[in-house]
């Protein structure tokens, strides 16, 4: 026999160090798994580039990022005029915020850059500031509060912020912004001092000094040809093959012919300039430096949330368009980090608010680009050579012809197609109502935004989003339902003329949640309903309430439903709910459990399953009309009957803790609830309580009406269905 000692184990302890040893390395490789899991789910690209085709895909993603690059070289220096920055400020948004958006982004086809929409917010934001230094210095800040609250957004998910601006609210936004951009230019094109903050009126109205200087014929023909170039140069690619390029590249076109003209004949014809460009890249700088700063950055914060709320919005608005019509998703919550990381970067570069391109997505889906190298990547490598080798040439750039690049870029944003579409909507009989609602509140977005400006007019469209949303929740449709026979349904009575209502009963449905805001609003259509029964010499004897459309259920619901039921009890009217499912199932089970028969939540009853029931209750309270006093048995159901009889014991849950007013032999049966209550008042009455037989201990409606078919009953094998 063998002694455990020094040199000797068990037989089995291999074993169980085997099994020690495979259990860690499943642990092990479940820890990795989980944060492979995490990176890829965060940090998409290093999921996507191991498995990059290279041989495959590499001509077409540099091809689709120079011709990205060099158009994203003319908007940037546009754009970088409209937020009153120095111009130079504008491909320094092009560098690397691209490279941090590839990083964390989903969308194949996003190119990072500035944008006509965010560069008039922001124009908006820092014009009131003193001079160029100081706007460009403020403009970085103005970033850098951009992309904190961006990011934040994304890693508190809340996307669901930007829902709730409206469709028809955002395009007459987005319309009333496109013709403050397109009127802004018109001044500089002609020749005159800029002037493009507040509304349409303070832009059109001619300021003092405006006129003097005068306008410049050269500067308006400048302007003229090139608008006229840019409009048509999207359908030169149409005659030839050859022209395709110029068309692709028209911006960059632009600027090559116009730049030796304004160097030949600039001065001489007083066409106005770049001028003097830095060139090399940009030097990394943390915006907030001093407590001035730090103050400013505090007076710019709201603007800044407005702006970042429209920048997601229109980012994630186009990425989703395009990657739907690509065939791919997108992750809302890596957009927001994506877009957050790459205003950061571009905090720190010191450059402009960047959006995602919309025109500049169409042309990388139509490039055939296949990843965010040749969206973003090989973009901030052609800007960053461009500034590095070709920023001197960029002096005699004319400013007119950055006015025209504004302008017919911004001519993309104008949406009168969807307010057309709204407006051919009216003569449709349903709802009708909703379609001449989100038709007023286009032209309520569109013409404050005209009126008083971009800023304001994203916090009208806002507030006449929520506002809109709030009528809807507080005032929900409340549609009552009838029985149709032919198909076996109860469907909604306006629209229905074969929907049939039974007497005595109203089912009816809310549309929508049931909470604190609308609760006192189907309070009072219940008492309406009601008053105008009795008026009518039908009262009612049956509520049942359709829960189908409803998603949420609150506390404040929850207390007001039961106050409504004990109240329906008290008037002899019985209180159902039907179709439940979900959170107000379970909800309206756990605490209204003891005001509803126990099978019609556990089981959700159907419309026609609690009318079922009531006609049985009904019957059983006729049978025990007729029986004496005495052998009267303790019902704890709805009264459908004229007669008042016995109040429902299970819709009164604080009657044992008040004490019972004196009461007759007769009615002792109305007033009994436990064993217990029952042994107590039978000791202190003796023998009045002999005719009253005990309750269970916690009294529960009748079970589920499944039992014998009536004449009006007719079973399909699952359910059984009422037919009247």
């Amino acid at each position: 026999m063998s002694v455990p000692g020094d040199g000797y184990f068990p037989l089995d302890a291999g074993l169980n160090r085997a099994e020690t040893s495979s259990a860690s390395f499943r642990c092990s490789k479940r820890r990795q798994t989980d944060f492979f899991e995490v990176l890829y789910r965060f940090v998409p690209i290093t999921e996507w580039l191991p498995a990059y085709s290279w041989r495959e895909n590499t001509l077409k993603d540099v091809a689709g990022g120079v011709t990205l690059g060099c158009i994203l070289v003319a908007q940037s220096l546009a754009h970088a005029d409209l937020c009153h920055v120095s111009l130079i400020s504008g491909p320094y948004g092009c560098i690397l915020p691209p490279l941090l958006y590839s990083l964390f982004g989903t969308c194949i086809h996003s190119s990072i850059g500035t944008g006509g929409l965010i560069s008039l917010l922001t124009g908006e934001q820092l014009a009131r500031y003193g001079d160029l230094e100081e706007r460009t210095h403020a403009g970085a800040i103005f970033t850098l509060l951009v992309g904190l609250v961006i990011t934040l957004m994304g890693v508190f998910r809340l996307a669901f912020l930007v829902r709730f601006l409206s469709r028809p609210a955002l395009s007459g936004f987005l319309a009333a912004v496109a013709i403050l951009i397109m009127v802004s230019q018109f001044k500089p094109m002609l020749g005159l001092p800029k002037y493009d903050t507040g509304g349409i009126l303070d832009i059109i109205v001619f300021h003092e000094g405006e006129l003097e200087a005068g306008c410049s014929p050269a500067t308006i023909i400048l302007s003229l040809a090139s608008v006229i170039f840019l409009t048509s140069a999207r359908k030169l690619k149409e005659y030839h093959w050859l022209l395709t390029p110029l068309g692709d590249f028209k911006e960059l076109a632009l600027l090559g012919v116009a730049a030796p003209f304004a160097c030949r004949y600039g001065e001489a014809w007083s066409i106005a300039v770049v001028g003097d460009v830095p060139s090399g890249l940009p030097a990394l700088a943390w915006p907030l430096q001093s407590q001035s700063d730090f103050a400013l950055a505090k007076e710019m914060l709201p603007g800044a949330v407005l702006v970042a709320l429209v920048t997601f919005l229109s980012s994630f608005a186009g990425a989703k368009k395009f990657a739907m019509k690509a065939g791919y998703q997108i992750i809302a919550t890596n957009e927001l980090l994506a877009l957050g990381a790459a205003n950061l970067g571009g905090a720190i570069c010191g450059a402009v608010p960047t959006q995602i391109g919309l025109s500049r997505m169409g042309i990388a889906y139509s490039a055939g680009i296949k990843s965010q190298l040749g969206a973003n990547v090989y973009v901030a490598i052609v800007i960053a050579a461009v500034l590095q080798v070709f920023s001197a040439y960029l002096y005699f750039v004319p400013r007119c012809v950055l006015n025209a690049i504004i302008l017919t870029g911004a001519s993309h944003l104008l949406e009168f197609e969807h307010m057309v579409w709204l407006w051919s909507l009216r003569s449709t009989r349903t709802r009708q109502r909703t379609y001449l609602v989100d038709f007023s509140v286009w032209w309520v977005a569109c013409l404050s935004t005209l009126y008083f400006g971009a800023l304001a007019g994203i916090v009208g469209a806002i507030i006449v989003s929520l506002t809109l949303i709030l009528y809807q929740v507080a005032d929900p449709p409340i549609t009552v339902l009838g029985w149709v026979e032919e198909n076996g349904r109860w469907m909604p009575v306006k629209t229905n003329e074969h929907a049939k209502q039974r007497a005595g009963i109203m089912a009816f449905r809310l549309e929508g949640p049931l909470f604190y805001a609308n609760i006192e609003r189907l309070q009072e259509w219940l008492a309406e309903v009601e008053v105008k029964a009795d008026c009518e010499g039908r009262p009612l004897k049956a509520l049942i309430l359709s829960a189908a459309a409803i998603s949420l259920v609150d506390t404040t619901a929850l207390e007001a439903l039961r106050q409504t039921m004990e109240a329906c009890s008290r008037r002899n009217v019985a209180f159902l709910v039907s179709n439940a499912s979900g959170q107000p199932q379970r909800i309206l089970q756990h605490v209204l459990s003891d005001m509803l028969p126990q099978d019609s939540l556990t089981s959700s009853w159907t419309t026609e399953e609690c009318v079922k029931f009531l006609i049985r209750e009904e019957g059983q309270r006729e049978e025990a009309a007729t029986m004496p006093d005495e052998s009267k048995p303790p019902l704890c159901s709805p009264v459908l009957i004229a007669a008042p009889p016995p109040r429902r014991i299970a819709s009164m849950p604080d009657f044992l803790s008040e004490d019972p007013p004196p009461h007759s032999p007769g009615d002792v049966h109305r007033r009994m609830r436990t064993s217990s209550d029952i042994a107590d008042r039978y000791n202190s009455e003796g023998d009045m309580m002999k005719g009253v037989r005990p309750l269970r201990k916690s009294t529960v409606w009748a079970s589920r009406p499944d039992l014998d078919e009536s004449p009006l009953e007719k079973s399909d094998g699952r359910r059984n269905t009422v037919f009247f």
